[in-house]
């Protein structure tokens, strides 16, 4: 194609040599710009093209040789962006459908007298802009493939404005090649999880030809989960149909800020248990201490005490440090599943457990391996706790581990959690053991969010607990 300037080059292409006439004398009259040429064999004008010398095709339907359409797909394997329109007086819906499912980049009927030649110079000079504003940007694909993210353009002029051109940082961040990107509109990207809001707002500032800027969860072409922050802008302030989309991969941000709101939510918690459980009683000690002095100060092992209760106040100061160290996983490992419940089954000896795990010994996932232990320990420790209560005194309790597409479960028999309390069983204090801290589900919760994964309560197969952990990242994925 040649270079952006004011003169367009057209090739007519038509088995009518009195047509072609007429168009080229048209076509150059209305506008100046326009430089036309004209072939009357189509597969001669495949040759044409192929010199790289026009900025437009216009070609009939029917023809010898090759069909208007047959040319098109011809074309547009030496060439993907030149625009082909079909200038045709075969109309009908059906050669309409047709020529939209091939990617013709216009279709306009022939019709008698020359007034059909005004949109004609239109339906050029527009595809023409079109696609040197695409030339020129491909032209800056070298800069734009180096970027550290994705990057994308697409045309909200062709319908559900569809990818046009992407990045080397888009097909690497989302695992989908080049064939399965573009044509398509962005959406391709959004799951089941995928919240609507920012959805709507994107759509909206894109109607509205707006600049936007928001976080959604998307997902990659294996399926796992990544939070993408996206910045959508139209090209320039003008009418142009192009918008250029930026897609800044921020999964470890996100984790980072749900992990830093837990651990604020725990240390308040624990706050407030320190200010109130401990340092309440430290202080009367430390009140009493100094009465017991005024009475008695030569007694020598109240400077013990004083030492004790200061102890005491030092450990409190660093358990309210300690209570701010939580960070996200930044180094996990393949960790055979299998092996992670082995080290975690602790049945007590007073319930008669039974442990199914249906899950492979050379299944892994990506974790860190403590932190899955910890998770399995107290999973299982909870189907523990609610085992059945046999006449004899006995408890009983069987416990299922399994597989699910994305993760994995931990089941039992037991008596199950009601619909109304599977969300609060993760919140801090949440327990209907009497001697229970209420810290083990919640715990759970903490290394799910660290992990990046999602929890999940039902109901097992047996009207028990079902505990799923989705999200989960295979290590041979």
């Amino acid at each position: 194609m040649t270079a952006a300037t004011d003169k367009i080059r057209v090739l007519c292409v038509d088995d009518d040599s009195v047509v072609l006439a007429l168009t080229e004398t048209v076509l150059e009259r209305l506008d100046g710009s326009i430089v036309v040429e004209t072939e009357t064999d189509p597969t001669a004008a495949l040759d044409r093209v192929r010199t790289g010398e026009f900025d437009c095709v216009v070609c009939d339907y029917e023809m010898p040789g090759l069909s208007g359409l047959e040319l098109h797909d011809a074309i547009r394997e030496e060439d993907s962006t030149i625009p082909v329109i079909l200038f045709t007086g075969a109309g009908s819906e059906e050669i309409a459908s047709e020529a939209i499912q091939h990617g013709i980049t216009g279709y306009l009927r022939k019709q008698p007298g020359t007034a059909q030649y005004d949109l004609l110079a239109s339906k050029i000079k527009n595809a023409v802009e079109r696609s040197r504003t695409v030339e020129e940007l491909q032209r800056k694909n070298a800069a734009m493939d180096e970027a550290p993210v994705g990057i994308v353009l697409t045309d909200s002029s062709l319908p559900d404005n569809p990818i046009v051109y992407a990045n080397e940082k888009f097909y690497e961040l989302t695992g989908y090649p080049e064939a399965e990107v573009l044509g398509r509109n962005c959406r391709f990207l959004q799951g089941e999880r995928t919240k609507q809001e920012p959805v709507d707002r994107m759509r909206a500032a894109i109607e509205a030809r707006e600049p936007i800027t928001t976080e959604v969860r998307n997902y990659r072409r294996d399926g796992t989960m990544f939070w993408n922050e996206v910045t959508i802008a139209p090209v320039d302030n003008s009418e142009t149909p192009y918008f250029v989309g930026f897609q800044h991969e921020i999964t470890r941000r996100k984790l980072a800020e749900q992990r830093l709101r837990r651990q604020n939510e725990r240390l308040s918690e624990f706050t407030g248990t320190v200010s109130h459980d401990l340092r309440g009683p430290l202080a009367a000690a430390m009140g009493y201490l100094e009465l017991a002095r005024a009475e008695a100060d030569d007694v020598s092992f109240l400077d013990d005490v004083a030492a004790a209760h200061q102890r005491m106040k030092t450990l409190i100061d660093d358990l309210l440090v300690l209570a701010r160290a939580g960070n996200v996983i930044d180094d996990s490992s393949a960790v055979p599943i299998t092996e992670a419940v082995e080290y975690a089954w602790n049945p007590p000896p007073h319930v008669k457990a039974t442990l199914d795990v249906q899950i492979a010994d050379d299944v892994t996932v990506q974790a860190d391996e403590n932190r899955l232990i910890q998770l399995f320990e107290n999973l299982l420790g909870n189907s523990l706790e609610h085992g059945i209560h046999n006449d004899d005194g006995t408890e009983t309790v069987t416990i299922t581990v399994g597989l699910l597409e994305d993760g994995f479960f931990v089941a039992d028999d037991g008596p199950g959690i009601p619909p109304d309390k599977r969300e609060a069983v993760f919140e801090s204090g949440y327990t209907t053991n009497p001697d229970g801290t209420g810290l083990g589900l919640r715990i759970v919760q903490d290394i799910v969010d660290a992990h990046g994964w999602d929890v999940t309560v039902t109901e097992s197969d047996d009207g028990g607990a079902r505990f799923e952990i989705t999200n989960v990242y295979n290590a041979d994925d």
